[in-house]
Formats: structure tokens, C-alpha cells, sequence
């Protein structure tokens, strides 16, 4: 899984062939789970009140047919 708080691909692309690299190889052929646009900052500060850096992050996309997204809300447990 790779999670961030913005789109993961560069801009403008650096391959002719792949406009997303990230989406559509790490989708299509890693099968990685792509988590766009998180709230990272709420996150990062309650590592900082708790001084713990290491969490489990659990998510529960919704079962969708013919599509590779879905609305989630991830928990980290820590």
C-alpha cells in the first residue's frame, strides 16, 4: 500500500507511453492498493502528542465491481 496526501504520479509525466506510472503499473501489475489525498497531518500530530511513530492502518474499501477505487475510512491503531 502507498498512502499520501496528494496525487502520487509526476507531473508532467516522464514517460511517453505511461501518463500515471504509479497507477497504472502499481495497480495493474503490482497489484498495490493506492490511497490518494489522506489526512496525513491530523495523523502526524497524534503520533507527536503520543511520541509513537509506528501505527497499523486499517482499511475497508467497499466491495465494487469493475472499478479499482472506492470511498474508505482508514483507522490507525497504535
Amino acid at each position: 500500500m502507498i498512502c499520501s496526501d496528494t496525487g502520487n504520479d509526476v507531473m508532467p509525466p516522464q514517460y511517453h507511453r505511461l501518463l500515471n506510472p504509479i497507477h497504472q503499473v502499481g495497480i495493474v501489475a503490482m497489484g498495490l492498493w493506492i490511497l490518494d489525498n489522506a489526512n496525513l497531518e491530523e495523523l502526524a500530530e497524534a503520533c507527536r502528542q503520543r511520541n509513537r511513530w509506528e501505527v497499523m492502518l486499517c482499511v475497508g474499501p467497499l466491495r465494487l465491481f469493475n472499478t479499482t477505487g472506492s470511498p474508505l475510512n482508514p483507522i490507525a491503531v497504535f
